[in-house]
């Protein structure tokens, strides 16, 4: 099991009967129990935390503080803080992270390439981590 998970609250939540089609940018943390379809990405300068949850998928890119999976991410993950990939999750992606934890049995086919965020400074954090003005 996970430890050291903070506690978290999903001021949002995308039931499992919801579909979502194109990119979703968000301020405060959310948990996804059902389909997006299109990239997810936290506002720069947020803690945000989004949880795909067991039922939960997402086909694209995520961008976010922290990361936490039980459900299917066909995408890559760019974590600032932290990933976590829970025993039912599914990853098809590249994860960018600060740092991870991995239950057993949790499915990941990519690769995983640790960032050193505390040998840089806020402006030098690499590009994955902020999103561009191209990107909004």
């Amino acid at each position: 099991m996970i430890q050291d998970i903070p506690d978290e609250s999903f001021g949002t939540l995308i039931g499992a009967s919801t579909q979502i089609f194109g990119r979703l940018v968000v301020n405060h943390s959310v948990r996804i129990d059902g389909e997006i379809q299109g990239s997810i990405e936290a506002q720069p300068n947020t803690e945000v935390t989004i949880h795909i949850a067991h039922e939960g998928t997402l086909t694209g890119d995520l961008y976010a503080h922290r990361v936490l999976v039980s459900g299917r991410i066909d995408g890559n993950i760019y974590a600032k803080e932290r990933c976590d990939l829970f025993e039912t999750s599914k990853v098809r992606g590249d994860i960018h992270y600060g740092v991870i934890g991995i239950e057993h049995g949790a499915e990941f086919y990519g690769e995983m390439l640790k960032k050193t965020i505390a040998t840089t400074t806020e402006t030098e954090l690499p590009t994955e981590f902020s999103l561009s003005s191209s990107a909004l």
